[in-house]
């Protein structure tokens, strides 16, 4: 289980990002049934867990929230003025859709006062083992190359600094970074960086016991994944 600071700080919520024995994970959660959208929703409590298509979930209520990934970025989000908790599912593809944009939108549209939230950035792949074709970044890049334009692109052409542990066969593309691609469209969306922390651990060389979805292709493992959920209290 690892645990964000900045959201350990907020007295009134409970969260936690899994790893695959889901040691922790509260009873009654609710998790959309994801599809790499940009779909946002509120959850009630009588919404059956695993049944509304979204890739992103907040509620001002008690109930318990989550999603599910396997390399994918877990995003737990709350305000520490009032009972408020999101939880957002962010590969590449919702990334590139909409998914921060959206979610920001909605709490807006919900009266959260942006000033309040605190972001935490899950373990998720990091930029040690995510390889991608350079069409994906030809992708994203007309879509969201504006934002970094005469800055530190999200992506590196030659592998950065790796886990030992990693045993991935490299083909020489490009490495993609999900959390820095984040942290800038959360910029956009007028997140301070003092507002967010991310942890530093990846899903495909850690050996912390987080599914990857990547690493399971590569050698032939089992198919796992992990919940990071986050509650209200208030």
């Amino acid at each position: 289980m690892y645990f964000s600071k900045k959201l350990s700080a907020i007295t009134h919520i409970e969260h936690g990002f899994c790893n695959i024995t889901k040691n922790g994970l509260p009873a009654n959660e609710f998790h959309p049934q994801q599809e790499h959208s940009s779909k946002v929703i509120e959850a009630r409590a009588s919404d059956d867990s695993g049944t509304i298509t979204a890739d992103a979930v907040f509620t001002k209520s008690s109930r318990p929230i989550s999603i599910i990934t396997a390399d994918c970025l877990p995003i737990l989000v709350s305000s520490t003025a009032e009972p408020f908790v999101a939880a957002i599912h962010a590969g590449w593809r919702g990334l590139s859709a909409g998914i921060i944009k959206n979610s920001f939108n909605a709490f807006s549209l919900a009266g959260i006062d942006k000033s309040n939230l605190r972001v935490a950035l899950g373990p998720c792949i990091r930029e040690c083992c995510y390889e991608v074709q350079l069409q994906m970044i030809r992708d994203i890049e007309a879509v969201h190359g504006v934002l970094w334009t005469g800055e530190q692109t999200p992506w590196s052409s030659s592998r950065p600094t790796h886990n030992a542990n990693s045993a991935l066969v490299t083909h020489g593309e490009a490495w993609l970074s999900l959390s820095k691609y984040c942290h800038l469209l959360l910029t956009a969306e007028g997140i301070n960086p003092s507002q967010i922390d991310e942890s530093a651990i990846c899903t495909y060389c850690s050996n912390l016991g987080f599914g990857s979805y990547r690493r399971r292709q590569h050698k032939s493992e089992p198919k796992t994944f992990q919940y990071s959920w986050i509650r209200s209290l208030s």
